[in-house]
């Protein structure tokens, strides 16, 4: 009945428009997320200007008489199997540690399996140690849990970490 033709579109390309640079969309710029671990560290009073090891949750790390050693800070969500050795050493909620810790400043809010030696050790709530601790200063949260006994140093250098 109706037949329909197609007839081919004889309009030219559509022009390019240019912007004035008033019209210019300005780029939105990414702020920098804050460091994990503050930078400098803020620590008991002491500034650390070394930065910040962050060893994720999908990092295992394991081997015979293995040190970890870090002259910084090292947060740890992952899990290590051996030794280590810091100026600030923190177990987060997901990391666990099987070895001794020696820092100066050890936080554990995960798990560890050993010794800590430190000048200040923190056992946060969410901390499930079993080892012995020997230390300067202690503070337990209420809901850590512990197994192991507790000892004040009988000098500085059984706390201080191996960093050379």
């Amino acid at each position: 009945m109706f037949n329909r033709v197609a007839t081919p579109d004889i309009r030219g390309p559509e022009p390019v428009k240019t912007l004035t640079p008033q019209q210019q969309p300005i780029p939105q710029m990414k702020t920098p997320a804050p460091p994990l671990f503050g930078s400098p560290l803020q620590q008991s009073g002491s500034v650390i200007d070394a930065p910040t090891s962050v060893l994720g949750q999908d990092i295992t790390i394991a081997g015979q008489q293995l040190v970890i050693k870090t002259k910084g800070s090292l947060l740890i969500a992952g899990h290590i199997q051996g030794d280590v050795h810091g100026e600030a050493v923190t177990v987060g909620e997901t990391g666990s540690v099987v070895g001794t810790i020696t820092a100066r400043t050890i936080t554990v809010q995960g798990e560890v399996s050993g010794a800590l030696k430190g000048t200040s050790v923190n056992l946060n709530a969410t901390s499930r140690v079993d080892g012995d601790i020997v230390k300067q200063t202690l503070s337990i949260d209420e809901g850590a849990q512990f197994d192991g006994s507790v000892r004040r140093a009988k000098d500085v250098g059984e706390v201080t970490p191996d960093l050379s």
